[in-house]
């Protein structure tokens, strides 16, 4: 894998995927400067002091003018900013919109304008089949970009599901109630979702980095259902299943039969020459052993 050189900005850089990548890029060496914007200037404080060789740029996305003096003088943007709470979002869909879709079109504007080689947008599998405002907003996003021209700036896409231990993640809430002897509040046992460790989601965006223009880069990921789950984080523990917090899927898609795909070793590809397909869901995905998951949880967890 070729890691990523020259000057990187990352929109919503502050999250776990920008940690993420700014640990990668220091553990291996990689030749580049990285810029961090985003809007919290106490989470930039705070990665300020662990990675103080970034720069940090206090803005946000929906902010056209803010973005294209930040963008400036980049090779590689890649794009991590949205909008992602599935109830916040249904609850307020033109907020949602305002950052995932406007916010989106206003980072693509920005790096074609600045003459930035390419753009990486991070999407998710709930833009497979989207029944939510945030799945529509990033399927949006998706069709924005592939929809670019390809000059000056080359647009990809990684679609992937549930990085470990990311922002908001349910694994701190269930292992506090356990911990306060408190049954573990589950949506729905039976549902499944798709599960990677930080350091997969950052070889996948060094992957789409070198992939032909409005590609989708897609991992094979394997999944655990929620009772699977939380008899790993909190074994022992009684669980309460509390229905649905919103519009949700029981078992996500990372690919769809209608989509145009390819399929290689380790990932799937959707591109305008696809021609297979291909349905990729999380019930019928490979499953993550309990060791497998415990790794990467390890692994997300030596970064905090």
């Amino acid at each position: 894998m070729t890691s990523l050189s020259g000057t990187i900005l990352i929109t919503g850089g502050t999250g776990t995927l920008g940690h993420a990548i700014v640990r990668t890029a220091e553990r291996e060496r990689w030749d580049c400067q990285i810029t961090i914007y985003s809007r919290s200037e106490l989470r930039q404080a705070q990665m300020r002091v662990e990675h103080p060789r970034c720069r940090y740029v206090l803005g946000d996305v929906r902010e056209a003018d803010r973005l294209l003096a930040a963008v400036a003088g980049h090779d590689v943007v890649i794009h991590a900013a949205a909008m992602k709470r599935i109830p916040e979002c249904e609850q307020y869909p033109s907020e949602c919109y305002a950052t995932n879709v406007w916010g989106s079109l206003n980072v693509l504007r920005a790096c074609q304008l600045q003459g930035v080689k390419r753009l990486i947008g991070i999407s998710t599998d709930k833009a497979c089949r989207a029944i939510t405002a945030y799945g529509a907003s990033k399927l949006a996003m998706e069709k924005l970009f592939q929809a670019a021209p390809g000059t000056p700036t080359v647009c990809t896409l990684v679609r992937y599901g549930n990085v470990v231990a990311s922002n908001g993640s349910v694994i701190p809430l269930w292992r506090e109630q356990a911990a306060q002897g408190k049954p573990l509040l589950i949506t729905d046992p039976a549902m499944t979702r798709f599960w990677m460790a930080p350091s997969e989601a950052v070889a996948l965006i060094e992957h789409a980095a070198a992939m032909q223009a409005g590609t989708i880069t897609i991992p094979k990921m394997r999944s655990l259902s929620l009772a699977e789950l939380a008899a790993i984080v909190a074994p022992g523990a009684a669980q309460l299943t509390v229905g649905l917090r919103s519009v949700e899927k029981q078992h996500e898609d990372l690919v769809h039969t209608d989509e145009r795909a390819t399929s290689t070793f380790s990932h799937i590809i959707l591109s305008d020459v696809g021609s297979e397909q291909i349905a990729y869901t999380s019930d019928t995905a490979p499953r993550l052993s309990k060791d497998a998951f415990l790794a990467m949880l390890g692994e997300a967890e030596s970064y905090e």
